[in-house]
């Protein structure tokens, strides 16, 4: 049996989950249903909660639906996203697990950016440089970025984008590109051979924010004659689960309409 103050606080948490994007009104009745209180209890707590600020009440329907007080939390939480520093603890788990080096990218404009990086143990190892911009159009990292791009905005840089090769193996043809874009986002993670740096192979999986938007990418890579598709193949696994684990704490959610971040080799919801 739970004390008073913790059951009534679980009770307020109960009824506050019951509101949502596709449930952003709800009667007094309905909520009772959802978390098996009787509608009498259910209501006064839900009184109680709307003159706290916790919820507002419609005066025609007498709907309720989420309050200022809960949405001036949120922006706090919100404001105190940093997916440096939610990603950290799962970089250094993948690179404990894989022994190779461990990169987070984000976007910059028409390129990407490194902003953490774990280096691998070994003697001979690919280092990614801190801050230096850097092609979305070569390398996983940036593919990776550019293929869950709303389309839009993908075709825009596209065509402001000069598609120089760094090696004998970056994709320098707009029409294979586009293909390849297209492979990523179906099975959810990109792979590059050498297209960035010769000999040096990496795979990369996106993180998404709380709008499903793409915010962020992890990488492992290394040099081609360690990192092989093999090691690839049993890494991918690992790369995946800790994107969910922090697209979730960007406050990304598994939207029904669209595959999710769950499963490795799965596709992954793609940002309209």
């Amino acid at each position: 049996m739970l004390p008073e103050k913790v059951q009534l606080l679980e009770r307020i948490a109960c009824i506050l989950d019951c509101f949502n994007a596709e449930s952003r009104q709800m009667g007094v009745r309905q909520v009772a249903r959802k978390i098996n209180l009787s509608v009498s209890t259910t209501g006064r707590l839900m009184q109680a909660m709307r003159e706290m600020g916790l919820l507002v009440q419609d005066p025609t329907t007498s709907l309720y639906g989420i309050g200022p007080r809960v949405l001036s939390w949120a922006d706090a939480y919100l404001a105190s996203l940093d997916v440096r520093t939610l990603a950290l603890p799962h970089l250094q788990t993948l690179h404990r697990e894989t022994m190779e080096t461990v990169s987070l990218y984000i976007l910059d404009g028409d390129a990407r950016i490194c902003v953490e990086r774990l280096e691998s143990p070994h003697s001979l190892r690919l280092v990614a440089p801190l801050g230096q911009r850097l092609p979305l159009y070569a390398g996983s990292a940036g593919k990776v970025l550019l293929a869950f791009l709303p389309r839009a905005e993908q075709e825009a840089l596209l065509e402001q984008t000069d598609l120089q090769p760094l090696t004998p193996y970056t994709i320098t043809d707009r029409r294979a590109l586009l293909q390849e874009l297209e492979l990523i986002r179906a099975q959810g993670y990109a792979i590059s051979h050498g297209e960035w740096i010769a000999e040096a192979n990496g795979v990369s999986v996106p993180i998404f924010d709380r709008t499903h938007a793409i915010h962020a990418a992890i990488t492992v890579s290394g040099p081609a004659q360690r990192l092989t598709d093999e090691k690839i193949a049993a890494h991918l696994p690992q790369l995946l689960a800790a994107a969910r684990e922090i697209s979730l704490e960007m406050g990304w959610r598994p939207n029904p309409l669209f595959p999710s971040l769950a499963t490795a080799g799965g596709a992954h919801e793609h940002a309209r």
